[in-house]
């Protein structure tokens, strides 16, 4: 399963509105509405772990990488 996201740009850096990459630091995205929750449910160390890239952080995790991505989008659009 891949990771569909519905923004148009990925630029960095990215407002809070914009999807979430893989290279954004835990936390550059920790910033984002409901991201912090999407990390203590995913068990992704957002505080030691902060300098990982989503990426890292997601293995680190055990957790795939679209699960993160799918979440922290989900999160934003839901508090839009």
């Amino acid at each position: 399963m891949s990771h569909a996201c519905s923004c148009s740009t990925h630029t960095e850096p990215s407002p809070p509105s914009a999807c979430a990459t893989a290279e954004q630091t835990v936390a550059e995205v920790s910033k984002r509405p409901g991201a912090l929750e999407v990390f203590q449910r995913l068990s992704i160390n957002h505080c030691c772990g902060a300098h990982l890239s989503l990426r890292e952080a997601a293995a680190a995790a055990g957790v795939p990488l679209d699960q993160v991505l799918s979440a922290l989008d989900e999160a934003v659009s839901a508090a839009a």
